[in-house]
């Protein structure tokens, strides 16, 4: 509610629970601030589609089972769904055709769609340049309000959030390349993990230090539309505990 008033589009993913959502489809119904809203259910099911099928029966089944469990009190066409997380980079083709059929299923059923949940660290760069996912960056290029690439950006390093730049944290970059090449527009980014361990953050001081850094990094790509700080529920090494003490400075 204090970034509405003050005018700075918010970016909030949750994963299996609504409430925080619902609250910001309340906020997003009455401002004209461009905040951005992700929604994922977790399981290995949910998580992974089932590689073992011809990728177009994999999308279509994988699709229904998440039209079976997605929660009716949310608005698809303001949240973003997320279907799939941490996919398997050696199948590069093949996801990519599960994309484009996924991409006609959600479209279709009027939702918005972000792709892959690619690792920090993946995918190479010749796996943007199969053919089928050739053919899914043009559909997701030409339509930035319905289709996004969900990406995870971490450094696996609390002394620093640029360790390794630009192959971990800043890695989009390498997508950017591949479409610029493709004299395509750039597609929408939506950074649903973004941190440094996946038990640990940095004291308050040196975070806020790494996310000055980061947002000047990512300040002139406007496809990118926001990064999700890793992480506020259970587990992990009770992260939450620790990443909760950032809600406040990087709020003001």
């Amino acid at each position: 509610s204090r970034l509405d008033a003050a005018g700075v589009p918010f970016f909030i993913k949750s994963v299996d629970d609504t409430g925080p959502l619902l609250e910001a489809q309340q906020i997003v119904r009455t401002s004209d601030t461009p905040h951005v809203l992700v929604y994922r259910r977790s399981g290995n099911e949910y998580d992974t589609p089932n590689y073992d099928l011809p990728p177009e029966e994999a999308a279509r089944q994988h699709w229904q089972l998440h039209m079976e469990g997605f929660p009716r009190e949310l608005d698809p066409s303001l949240v973003w769904l997320e279907t799939i997380n941490e996919v398997d980079k050696g199948r590069s083709e093949w996801l990519g055709r599960f994309a484009l059929e996924t991409s006609r299923l959600a479209m279709a059923d009027g939702f918005r769609w972000a792709a892959f949940g690619w690792s920090s660290g993946e995918p190479e760069i010749s796996d943007w340049q199969t053919p089928s996912m050739a053919a899914f960056l043009r559909l997701a290029a030409a339509n930035p309000d319905r289709l996004a690439i969900a990406l995870h950006e971490y450094s696996f390093d609390t002394e620093t959030i640029a360790d390794q730049y630009p192959y971990k944290v800043g890695r989009f970059l390498q997508l950017f390349q591949v479409t610029d090449q493709m004299g395509l527009p750039r597609p929408t980014i939506l950074i649903t993990e973004w941190g440094w361990e996946y038990q640990d953050v940095p004291s308050t001081d040196r975070a806020l230090r790494d996310l000055d850094w980061a947002a000047e990094m990512y300040a002139p790509y406007p496809e990118v539309k926001g990064a999700a700080i890793w992480y506020l529920g259970t587990g992990f090494g009770s992260i939450a505990n620790q990443a909760q003490k950032l809600i406040e400075p990087v709020t003001e």
